[in-house]
């Protein structure tokens, strides 16, 4: 690794740079992208499966998709930035070498994962009390990159080091009604796209079989596919 020489020029973008910067990396790394982003999705999307049918018990109600949609979407939230380390991790080691180490991210992944657990428990905690658990990535969104790419201490020590409280205080300073705007716009776009691929899922599997009924484990799935 050669900090002096990066694959991807460390600069200030704004919205736009940003999302067209995003575009040509998924472009470049496309596949071990996707493969990184299937192991952290895969074990947290089940997880979150298994956990909702086990809150709604083995009677489902009448209105049970939408109790499952909303519990979903919630656990989805909160857990979004464990489900995304591993691709986090391996878009950091693009960063600065051409050929990203699979055994590098699981180690950094392994070290980094009881600070990040802990940062999402806290985070939980704090904005359920808080009363707005609604809007969980405008307080601090970046906290869960910076444990798992800066690996900061948790505690200054005796050699006053820089917190990873500190550090996410710094770097989100000021920034509040910048990320709630990114968040607004961010939510409605998705809300549009997942409705769309869960309309695109039932229209093609209506025209392959011939029948319109939307089964509950095809719900489930079109589901599960369209929000990840």
């Amino acid at each position: 690794m050669q900090l002096d020489k990066t694959f991807i020029a460390i600069r200030e973008r704004d919205f736009l740079e940003t999302l067209d910067l995003a575009l040509q990396v998924i472009r470049a790394y496309f596949g071990p992208l996707f493969t990184a982003l299937l192991a952290g999705i895969v074990p947290v999307a089940v997880g979150i499966h298994l956990l909702t049918t086990q809150m709604l018990g083995p009677d489902l109600e009448p209105n049970w998709r939408v109790k499952y949609t909303a519990l979903m979407l919630g656990l989805v939230i909160y857990l979004a930035p464990l489900a995304t380390a591993p691709a986090t991790l391996f878009l950091g080691q693009a960063t600065f070498q051409e050929k990203p180490n699979a055994l590098k991210i699981g180690r950094d992944m392994f070290s980094s994962l009881p600070q990040l657990l802990l940062y999402l428990f806290l985070r939980n905690f704090w904005l359920m009390w808080a009363l707005t658990s609604y809007i969980p990535f405008t307080y601090r969104p970046y906290t869960g990159e910076i444990v798992l790419l800066e690996r900061n201490p948790l505690f200054a020590g005796k050699t006053k080091r820089i917190t990873t409280g500190r550090r996410s205080a710094a770097l989100h300073a000021g920034s509040a009604g910048d990320l709630f705007g990114r968040w607004v716009l961010t939510l409605l776009f998705y809300a549009g796209m997942i409705n769309l691929l869960i309309l695109a899922m039932w229209s093609i599997r209506q025209w392959v079989t011939g029948t319109a009924n939307l089964d509950d484990t095809s719900y489930v799935i079109y589901l599960q596919i369209s929000v990840w």
